[in-house]
């Protein structure tokens, strides 16, 4: 965890640690610690969705988690564009990309992605997506099983209840505010309409409270290989995490020791390394 990140008093630690290193991400971008690669738009769906695109191969794509947008993979991509054609895109009403009217949902933003993988003409990738990105990752995989052919998800819960009791507690009264001045900051850097940050969060914290509401039926027809991981100090609960993965048919389960929900920042020369081993099988 980067030591910038300071955590409001008071607040859930868990869940505002999660948030407040998405806006740490968004910062050292906007800082000049970037990638340094060119962007692309590509309107859909009726928004306009944001992306990046690194290196050469086979299709993988990187999936933000909530609140966040693409640079949360930063430290991963160097590893991974040595082997695959990585696609990151910001998912709706988050990062670089529009918003749509209504409510925000996991399975449209699944939709989304789905339609950039038509622009781009990938039949099929690879996916790693962290929390809100690993559900539309589980989505997708539901939904378009022959469009993923391995899927990763870090801190991905299949129901709101799969949180830790205080996570839930929070996001029952939470608010745009609730998020403090960081997450504002590199929203309002980024966005297409800085103004849009309340509507948006707004949207994202109503969506937790409610989904995603994947059954067990919905989870034992994924074909993808799948590996399933959180922190040992996830937001999501132990158990919950291995009822995903064992909802999965032939699932693996990585508990990573002494991480959080963020050890794809706390520790991603481990993350990589496990996960390109996974994805040549």
């Amino acid at each position: 965890m980067p030591s910038s990140i300071r955590i409001p008093r008071g607040r859930p630690p868990a869940l505002l640690a999660a948030i407040a290193a998405c806006a740490a991400c968004a910062t050292a971008l906007f800082s000049g610690c970037g990638l340094g690669v060119v962007g692309h738009h590509a309107s859909l769906r009726g928004i306009r969705m944001y992306y990046e695109v690194h290196g050469h191969g086979p299709a993988l794509l990187l999936l933000h988690g909530g609140t966040g947008n693409g640079t949360q993979f930063a430290a991963l991509v160097p590893a991974f564009r040595e082997h695959f054609r990585v696609v990151v895109p910001d998912l709706c009403a988050q990062g670089r990309t529009s918003d749509r009217p209504g409510p925000l949902g996991y399975h449209a933003m699944a939709e989304d992605v789905v339609a950039l993988m038509d622009r781009l003409h990938l039949r099929q990738a690879d996916v790693l997506g962290w929390s809100d990105g690993g559900i539309v990752g589980l989505d997708l995989a539901i939904h378009h099983p022959g469009r993923v052919k391995h899927l990763v998800t870090f801190g991905a819960n299949f129901a709101p209840d799969g949180l830790n009791p205080e996570d839930v507690e929070w996001n029952a009264s939470a608010s745009a505010g609730s998020f403090g001045p960081g997450t504002r900051i590199a929203y309002e850097h980024l966005a297409p309409d800085p103004a849009h940050y309340e509507i948006a969060m707004d949207k994202i914290i109503a969506m937790w409270r409610t989904q995603p509401n994947f059954t067990p039926q919905q989870l034992g027809s994924i074909r993808a290989k799948t590996l399933i991981v959180a922190g040992e100090h996830d937001v999501v609960r132990p158990e919950h995490t291995a009822a995903l993965a064992l909802a999965i048919p032939g699932a693996r389960r990585w508990i990573v020791p002494g991480a959080s929900h963020s050890v794809i920042l706390e520790l991603p020369a481990l993350v990589s390394r496990t996960v390109l081993e996974f994805l040549e099988h």
